[in-house]
């Protein structure tokens, strides 16, 4: 995996996965809007507004911020050769076998350990707890089609598209 598929990792993660997120920072920014409109005892629509919109983009900015320190933590700290390496995954009819050649490590997982698989744009995401996961990137699938139909055999009711 790349820096730059765990980057689009976590905004998958944070705006896709979880489908809250959006409008509760349109909640939030016009609760805010509302708070900073009615603390003059005047009510006017354009401050109302353009405050909403004001707090909107804070706190995108913010969320995206977040975003980026948390992927530049990742990077900094990792110490399991997880960007640039490469896993080979085998997938058989009850199990992934994974293996990575530069850190000789090779491990197994039944189909029923898996939390959930979520499929985007460009990635299979496999995630073993709500919070940790493993990419597949589909430009690695050789043939996409078939793969997509077996994971969503294997995995049923816990495969979803986001």
């Amino acid at each position: 995996m790349s820096e730059e598929d765990y980057r689009r990792f976590l905004y998958i993660s944070v705006f896709k996965k979880n489908k809250f997120t959006l409008p509760f920072l349109v909640l939030i920014s016009l609760i805010g809007s509302v708070l900073i409109t009615l603390s003059d005892g005047i009510i006017s629509m354009m401050r109302f507004i353009i405050g909403w919109i004001l707090l909107f983009v804070i706190a995108i900015i913010v969320t995206v911020f977040k975003i980026e320190r948390k992927k530049a933590q990742r990077i900094k700290t990792d110490k399991t050769g997880t960007f640039h390496g490469i896993n080979t995954l085998k997938f058989y009819d009850d199990r992934i076998v994974m293996e990575n050649k530069s850190l000789k490590s090779t491990g197994e997982l039944r189909y029923d350990q898996f939390f959930t698989v979520a499929e985007s744009k460009d990635y299979f995401i496999f995630y073993l707890t709500a919070h940790q996961a493993s990419l597949i990137r589909k430009k690695d699938v050789g043939n996409l089609k078939e793969f997509k139909e077996f994971i969503v055999k294997k995995f049923g009711g816990r495969y979803k598209r986001l």
